[in-house]
């Protein structure tokens, strides 16, 4: 997941990163430039957000954990805590309640 998705999303915002800045630097006008600006800020939060979201990816990878299908998908999806979306919704879910998103 890294490799295929993560990697790849960081290069390609540090590049329009980089592209907004001389864009910001070329800018004829104040408010092309602040809006540059905010272009360059979403991307930096977004950047700092997957770095986050890459570090714990990292973590839970070099646990190496073991899945065994027989314990099923709540089991399973639980043992990678906070790293997937709706891991506390389905493992805190009991056993013949539906999902809040099936509803």
């Amino acid at each position: 997941m890294r490799t295929e998705y993560v990697l790849p999303l960081q290069t390609k915002i540090s590049r329009q990163i980089e592209h907004f800045e001389k864009d910001k630097d070329a800018a004829q006008s104040g408010s092309a430039a602040n809006k540059i600006q905010k272009e360059i800020f979403s991307l930096r939060k977004q950047a700092e957000e997957l770095t986050k979201y890459d570090e714990l990816l990292r973590y839970y990878a070099d646990k190496k954990i073991k899945l065994d299908l027989d314990d099923g998908v709540k089991v399973n999806y639980g043992k990678f805590g906070d790293l997937l979306d709706n891991v506390k919704k389905i493992a805190e879910n009991k056993e013949g309640k539906q999902d809040e998103d099936n509803e």
